[in-house]
């Protein structure tokens, strides 16, 4: 619940009050009045507008104001509580207040109890979970960063349950994938946390308080569609209490002062012409075969398959999800049959864990979910990258894919977005920046740019 002067914001009913009289508003302009009064003041652009009221869809421009005058008539003599701000975007005149808990005994979304173990730990991650708890000791904010199913919540959980014994209390987990409002995530952290928040209206700075003096870790899952938001609450939280520990997963960085950032890698993958020994010995190549022996019986014995699996894991860039996803087809489709088909992994590397996230069940829907929190410009820029399948230089993008509509000074800002979300890798050669994407994101690419009806360009653009 969101309190904004005389309105109350029920976000799990979606329904707008006045003085406890139901407003009537629409869907849409309901999207936009929450970005509005979850920015708490902070200005909202056009485009994150966009992004949050019709995230998978493209719209006009128009559509904004069209919503946006229907939210207005709806606020009636408060209607300028929103404040237009030509050319940039829309901003909150006056602060609201967050409503904690509304219902005792209602579960809240995003407040779980920390997953088990690895029952025969990570493959190829127990360095990473040495170090994970290592940097725990000194570190305030620890933010592990990476592409989408590269196990960064596995590596997360695994370290979290080295670290217990470090922490006074017990280890909270919070999964964010559910949650879109400051109102939410807060509410899970009181909930998860055991907190006794006695004001209703409180805010970040009364979970701050109810957390200040305790020895304990915090580990937030899955942050990156509400990056902003947990950035906030996690600087909040940490500025009085150096006792607190915060663990964050998330495709791109909280960019705050106290963060530390670990980048987590694809697992080793077998290089070309590899003996089948060397193979064996990559973590890729087995946790593939552990998969996919899990589901149909032995295999890996053979040199000819030995091979075609550490082919198979290089040309999936080393990603545990897609290696688990492929792993999983052998029983329908064998060996040979999925590294056949691997020029259309995106229909082909689907039935993930039933229980995993939906996002986690087929590598399409991996991707769908980073394209998604890109903006306009970044998703434009993504499809156009199709174009290259190697490193490539920003000059070689440029002028490439730099036009009337794509410049110079928008691919600077798109390309470290990119980047920023773990869509595009980076690599330096001196001063030189080298950029790719992975051979599962370029696939992505293409099939976005086919959906938009631009497949004809990437030739024209590679000439």
């Amino acid at each position: 619940m969101i309190e904004l002067g005389r309105f109350q914001i029920d976000l799990e009913m979606r329904t707008l009050k006045r003085n406890g009289e139901t407003v009537h508003l629409g869907s849409r302009a309901f999207d936009i009045l929450v970005a509005v009064a979850s920015a708490n003041g902070r200005l909202v652009t056009k485009d994150e507008l966009m992004n949050i009221v019709w995230p998978d869809t493209v719209v006009e421009e128009n559509n904004i104001q069209v919503h946006l005058s229907a939210l207005r008539k709806a606020l009636g003599p408060d209607r300028d509580l929103i404040l237009t701000v030509p050319g940039r975007g829309y901003q909150l005149l006056q602060r609201r207040k967050t409503v904690l808990s509304d219902s005792a005994g209602s579960p809240t979304p995003g407040a779980r109890p920390l997953p088990p173990p690895s029952k025969s730990g990570l493959l190829g991650r127990g360095t990473a979970v040495a170090q994970i708890r290592a940097m725990l000791a000194h570190t305030h904010v620890l933010t592990l960063v990476g592409a989408g199913g590269i196990g960064k919540t596995s590596i997360a959980v695994e370290a979290a349950h080295h670290s217990a014994a470090d922490f006074v209390e017990p280890v909270n987990f919070v999964e964010l994938a559910a949650l879109t409002t400051e109102a939410a995530v807060l509410r899970a952290i009181v909930e998860c946390c055991g907190l006794s928040v006695p004001d209703p209206q409180a805010g970040v700075e009364r979970v701050a308080a109810a957390l200040s003096r305790q020895r304990r870790l915090l580990l937030l899952d899955n942050a990156e569609h509400v990056i902003g938001i947990v950035a906030h609450i996690v600087e909040a939280l940490v500025a009085g209490n150096d006792a607190l520990r915060v663990l964050v997963t998330s495709r791109e960085p909280l960019r705050i002062m106290p963060e530390t950032v670990f980048r987590v890698e694809p697992l080793d993958v077998p290089p070309p012409r590899s003996t089948d020994a060397d193979i064996l010995r990559c973590s890729a190549v087995n946790l593939f075969l552990q998969r996919a022996n899990s589901l149909q019986g032995h295999m890996g014995s053979d040199s000819a398959e030995i091979q075609l699996v550490g082919e198979i894991c290089r040309r999936l860039d080393g990603i545990p999800l897609a290696i688990e996803l492929a792993a999983a087809r052998v029983v329908a489709l064998g060996v040979e049959g999925v590294h056949r088909r691997l020029d259309d992994r995106m229909a082909i590397l689907a039935g993930g864990y039933r229980t995993a996230l939906p996002r986690h069940q087929t590598l399409r829907a991996t991707f769908d979910w980073s394209f998604a929190i890109l903006d306009h410009s970044a998703q434009s820029l993504f499809r156009r990258l199709a174009v290259f399948g190697g490193a490539f230089t920003f000059e070689a993008m440029c002028a490439t894919v730099c036009d009337e509509a794509h410049t110079v000074a928008n691919a600077i800002g798109s390309i470290a977005e990119l980047v920023a979300k773990s869509l595009v890798s980076v690599e330096f050669e001196g001063p030189v920046a080298k950029y790719r994407l992975s051979e599962s994101a370029r696939a992505y690419a293409m099939m976005k740019r086919q959906a938009e009806g631009e497949q004809q360009d990437i030739a024209a653009l590679a000439n």
